[in-house]
């Protein structure tokens, strides 16, 4: 539609406890929109139901439909035009679009918004789909995102208006690409139009298409499906396996006779297939390993993330060789989208939904799902639809678990979820439905215990599941149940600069109730596996923190990348930033500052590794050890690479070393290359030394082994 007037810049508001109708009276405060409410001083801990006023001239067309675009209001809005009521949106990332033809005038308006985003009294049952921003342990627990968090337009078309135009590439053939489209067109009469689909190549000089019908239109709403043939066709990759070859999707309706069309949408779009195929991904019909991590929201103020932000977010990704990011349990900003199209990143797409709700929100978990895919449809990038993320009864993680709180968790993920076994599929069926191309997984993280198929996993050794080396009964005994891991890790604090901003600058001096309360961190956690005795300052601390995550998160890439395609499909830590000043599991801060575990997971996702699998626990002293030593290539090409592999005692003495020439196939599974055996005759920390060199690149990994 024509842009024409933004309604942004200074609304009035001000907080109500229900609406009857009496706007005027009282005190009003003012705000730049897009905002959220908690940024004003005045309302930083309120939840609830606000309004906003704004005032605005102007002259509409005769002959034009006029539409008010709300583009993103957490979560309920209804809305008033110069009193007239023009409608009601629910859904935080839902954009809503009024038809105020009828109530748009001449000279000055007043549009109000009523706006309601509450804090849910009982997490074990929330009403609100808000995934990640009411209840979870990465964001702050008193953070309530209400507002008008992204930009309120009024636009125009014509008689016809084009909505849901839904674009994707049903098979490809050697002469042909064979794209399917679908639209809903909205018009007052009965009407004859010309439909103009066009494709124009954006960054590559393939060839474009242009095809016009006739559609005999009915008044109201009415869909319409089309299919074309693009011939000369170039495909969409990700990153890491070819380019981002993108086309500019345009649709034009258009009344017989008119010069102008009634109504146009205009996107990029990319010629790509995906499936998964026991959790092993194809792009393009070429088997690829998902190698990325979760992306929770970019900002906890969400309104403040910009193009830019995202593009340097994508950027770090692929330098730390990351091909897919997981959009942990909520939708970002369209620019978000967009970005990771040109940037050629794969986007696994949470639905809103974390942990537990109530079971009436089941039809409006059907509704808000099905906006959100034609929402995003048509981005190349998505190539995941996952409805739920740990559909189990999690307690209110702004206090500690009580015992009740610990069984019901267990019930939830062992026995039985009503959320898991009977929203999520439901869920899950209707994405399939409404996108067959791609695969939509009903739940992450949690299927049930005894299911044959446990889906996707999370594994917090290390952490929650006790020592890292438990993991080794899962890879020995249960390599099923590592087909696609989308979750592990531990939490480290941030670099001591940015940490500083926060909390004192002295070890002896953290207050860990508010570092717990306020900041995330999780000080049993921490004590267990790093106790703060063996520091004496927060810097020899922090950097211990991030040392650990480097190892926890090596010991589960290690290990999955022994299991590719065998039958491990691809591995995804958690998580990639963070969205607020905080301790959490992230390896870059809220100030996109890496930490020294963010260069450890760089290396560990090499495209061409070296690794070896050795316990973190210390071995016994007069034993023999076997150190199975593996290499991989990821590349989609052959490579010949050189690795040494030295070994030196705790004496310095060197016991071990050998060189090697290895031919390794394109994106080949793990292949076993050494296996040195040691006699452990001395106590103390071992050290074997991997180096890896191919074309003009290296890689060193470095392995501790503590004797006692």
């Amino acid at each position: 539609m024509r842009r024409e007037l933004e309604l942004g810049g200074e609304w009035e508001l001000k907080p109500v406890e229900r609406f009857d109708g009496g706007y005027e009276p009282g005190w009003w405060r003012r705000q730049e929109i897009p905002g959220h409410w908690q940024e004003l001083e005045e309302f930083k801990n309120y939840s609830g139901r606000m309004v906003y006023r704004k005032k605005f001239s102007f002259n509409p067309e005769p002959g034009r439909r006029y539409w008010l675009k709300l583009n993103g209001v957490f979560y309920w809005c209804a809305a008033y035009l110069n009193g007239f009521r023009a409608g009601v949106n629910q859904g935080y990332f839902i954009p809503a679009c009024l038809d105020i033809t009828d109530a748009i005038k001449s000279g000055e308006n007043e549009l109000i918004l009523e706006v309601s985003c509450f804090a849910e009294p009982d997490k074990l049952h929330k009403k609100q789909l808000l995934g990640v921003w009411h209840h979870w342990d990465c964001l702050y627990r008193d953070w309530n995102p209400g507002g008008i968090w992204q930009p309120a337009q009024i636009l125009s078309s014509g008689p016809v208006a084009i909505f849901e135009p839904m674009f994707h590439t049903v098979f490809l053939h050697p002469d042909y690409a064979r794209i399917s489209g679908q639209l809903r067109l909205e018009s007052e009469g009965r009407e004859e139009m010309e439909l103009k689909i066009n494709l124009t190549p954006h960054n590559h000089n393939g060839q474009g298409f242009e095809q016009v019908w006739t559609v005999h239109k009915n008044s109201g709403s009415s869909e319409y499906q089309y299919g074309l043939n693009l011939k000369d066709y170039r495909l969409w990759w990700s990153w890491d396996q070819g380019e981002q070859n993108l086309y500019r999707l345009r649709v034009e309706v258009r009344r017989q006779g008119d010069a102008e069309p009634s109504d146009s949408y205009e996107t990029l779009f990319g010629v790509r297939t995906f499936q998964l195929r026991d959790y092993s991904a194809y792009l393009n019909g070429r088997r690829i390993w998902l190698k990325g991590s979760n992306y929770p929201p970019g900002d906890y103020k969400i309104r403040a993330m910009t193009r830019e932000r995202y593009q340097k977010d994508f950027q770090l990704a692929k330098d730390a060789h990351m091909n897919i990011l997981r959009v942990h349990a909520h939708v970002e900003k369209p620019e978000f989208y967009e970005e990771a199209d040109q940037a050629g990143i794969l986007l696994w797409q949470d639905f809103a939904m974390q942990w537990a709700y109530d079971r009436s929100v089941l039809p409006e978990a059907l509704y808000q799902s099905e906006q959100m895919l034609k929402l995003l449809y048509n981005h190349p990038a998505i190539v995941i639809w996952c409805m739920h993320n740990e559909p189990i009864k999690q307690w209110d993680t702004a206090r500690r678990p009580r015992p009740a709180d610990l069984a019901r968790l267990a019930y939830s993920v062992i026995v039985h979820s009503w959320d898991r076994e009977v929203m999520d599929k439901q869920l899950s069926k209707q994405a399939q439905y409404l996108d067959p191309h791609r695969p939509a997984i009903p739940s992450a993280g949690e299927r049930g215990f005894f299911r044959k198929d446990s889906g996707t996993g999370h594994y917090y050794f290390g952490w929650y599941f006790g020592p890292l080396d438990f993991m080794n009964w899962l890879v020995a005994k249960r390599p099923h149940r590592l087909k696609l891991v989308d979750e592990f890790g531990s939490q480290s604090f941030p670099n001591y600069e940015n940490a500083v901003k926060f909390m004192p600058g002295q070890l002896e001096k953290l207050d860990w109730e508010e570092l717990e309360k306020k900041f995330l961190a999780q000080p049993n956690y921490l004590e267990k596996f790093i106790p703060r005795k063996n520091f004496s300052d927060l810097k020899g601390y922090i950097q211990a923190t991030q040392d650990y995550q480097s190892i926890v998160n090596r010991y589960h890439i290690d290990r999955l990348r022994s299991l590719k395609y065998r039958p491990c499909g691809g591995v995804l830590t958690f998580d990639f930033q963070d969205p607020n000043p905080a301790v959490t599991w992230s390896v870059l801060d809220y100030e996109r500052t890496p930490k020294s575990s963010f260069h450890e997971l760089k290396k560990a996702f090499s495209p061409v590794y070296a690794f070896a699998l050795l316990n973190h626990a210390p071995y016994k002293l007069n034993r023999k050890l076997a150190i199975p030593i593996f290499a991989v290539n990821d590349l989609n090409r052959k490579i010949q690479a050189q690795l040494s592999a030295r070994l030196v005692s705790p004496m310095k003495e060197q016991l071990f070393e050998q060189k090697l020439e290895l031919k390794l196939d394109a994106d080949c599974p793990a292949q076993a290359v050494l296996n040195p055996m040691l006699e452990l005759r001395w106590p103390g920390e071992y050290r074997l030394e991997l180096n890896l060199a191919w074309n003009e690149s290296t890689l060193q990994n470095i392995y501790q082994i503590q004797v006692k």
